[in-house]
């Protein structure tokens, strides 16, 4: 790991030493997170524990990223990032290479350039920005609430978010602008190298040709996406996404080739200055390429109330989410798909029970949100300076029953999934370091078995940021 870190070192001051004759600024920086998860019954809910894949998990986590802003000149610069993540799994899951045999403790992971993109602005006075390269949508990019499009690598959890893309952002005054953006991404990293490389577990599962699953296919996709204020209390999102997902050629899994169009509109009102409204609805057409015909629709609304006058100065937010499932009884497929955010969104723990109910869709890769009805209420304080805390009541219901799925976890017969409680905690200790505590509980029902258990998400973090 040493020599990883030494070599992504040297490459970066490679890359920016290059650049530095034409440079007339850098801005160089680092960021460290360590991460220490304990998984409890979370991936079959405790009914099937034999298959290491299924087995409850203890671990520990280190992303280490390095990067540098590059600026040329007042309309163009540069963004170069490296990024690892080792992990140490204390069991009692293990990571298994290709020979079926070997079991590894220590999965060493390999050094990727994570973002390596160029930004152009205002190019011949055009009221346009253009960005160019592997970039992340993340922070002041994201789009809405990152309900559709967030995560471009979901294979390898948070190591990684990017996406392979050419964004173009057309402004039509100060307020007022559409984002046009085409990009593609692969089961694995071609387009650049890797620096260190990781295992070969032979299957493709979590790793192909020593480097991280990132996708369950090959993806393709073209979208664009609007940003309107018609007035000082309303924010418009409207969007056209198109999304290919190839035919998986590593998988063990079969996974038929996708071919999807999704129109949406995300919106937000604000009565007052402490209370507002925020809400998406999407409607999802296409096929699939065994000629299954596929409708879906996908949405959330959220009820936002903050009381700054109050101690703690509490946020209070009461909203439900509907992503439609498939109808057993149809000939078409109406399952939602989330497209590029099979990622956290309302909670952590739900993503890993996904698995198994999608695998023949998402792969060996959590977070493929869809069959799902969930009101809930989320409570955000700040109880001592540079504390905040955040608690949520989560009660999930599925839209559909579903159908011959693994009987030794699924009821095949109910839609009440069950009840989640999550707190999470957040302290600031300097400018540059903060840390966080999370807990999650999954209380399953009638969508579950009878044998399924109550299960457990439990983490802990410190970051430093240079």
């Amino acid at each position: 790991m040493k020599r990883a870190i030494l070599t992504g070192i040297t490459g970066l001051t490679l890359l920016s030493g290059a650049s530095s004759l034409l440079a007339i600024d850098h801005q160089i920086g680092a960021h460290l997170r360590f991460r220490y998860e304990n998984w409890d019954n979370l991936i079959t809910l405790g009914t099937n524990t034999a298959v290491n894949s299924f087995k409850d998990r203890s671990f520990f986590r280190l992303r280490a990223m390095l990067w540098d802003d590059i600026k040329f000149n007042n309309q163009t610069s540069l963004r170069i990032r490296l990024n690892t993540e080792p992990k140490y799994q204390m069991g009692p899951y293990y990571h298994m290479l290709k020979d079926n045999v070997d079991r590894r403790k220590f999965d060493q992971d390999e050094v990727v350039i994570d973002n390596l993109y160029l930004d152009i602005k205002r190019p011949f006075n055009l009221p346009l920005d253009l960005r160019i390269g592997r970039q992340d949508f993340l922070g002041p990019d994201t789009y809405g609430e990152g309900f559709l499009i967030l995560d471009g690598t979901p294979g390898d959890g948070s190591r990684t978010f990017y996406f392979n893309a050419l964004r173009a952002r057309l402004f039509l005054s100060n307020k007022d602008s559409i984002d046009f953006v085409v990009l593609k991404q692969k089961e694995r990293d071609v387009y650049l190298p890797s620096l260190h490389p990781s295992y070969d577990d032979g299957n493709g599962k979590n790793y192909i040709y020593h480097k991280k699953r990132l996708t369950a296919s090959n993806e393709f996709a073209f979208f664009t996406y609007g940003r309107f204020k018609p007035c000082p209390e309303l924010q418009l999102e409207p969007y056209y996404i198109y999304k290919k997902e190839e035919n998986s050629t590593t998988s063990s899994y079969a996974i038929p080739a996708s071919y999807l169009h999704n129109i949406g509109l995300r919106g937000v009102y604000s009565f007052t200055k402490d209370l507002r409204v925020r809400a998406e609805l999407v409607r999802q057409f296409g096929e699939y390429s065994n000629g299954t015909d596929r409708r879906a629709w996908g949405g959330y609304a959220f009820l936002e109330k903050a009381f700054p006058n109050c101690p703690a100065k509490p946020t209070v937010e009461i909203g439900y989410v509907y992503l439609s499932g498939d109808d057993r009884h149809s000939k078409k497929d109406e399952a939602f798909n989330p497209l590029f955010s099979r990622n956290p969104n309302w909670n952590e723990l739900i993503i890993y029970t996904y698995l198994l109910e999608n695998i023949n869709k998402s792969g060996a890769i959590a977070g493929y949100w869809t069959n799902l009805k969930m009101p809930m209420i989320r409570v955000k304080a700040s109880p001592i300076k540079d504390l905040t805390l955040q608690l949520s009541y989560q009660k999930l219901y599925a839209d559909e029953k579903t159908k011959n799925l693994p009987t030794f976890m699924f009821s095949n017969k109910g839609t009440d999934r069950g009840d989640l409680y999550l707190g999470i905690v957040n302290y600031k200790f300097t400018k540059s370091l903060d840390g966080m505590l999370q807990y999650e509980i999954f209380d399953p029902d009638d969508f579950y078995s009878k044998e399924a258990k109550t299960a457990h998400f439990f983490r802990a973090q410190i970051q430093y940021k240079y």
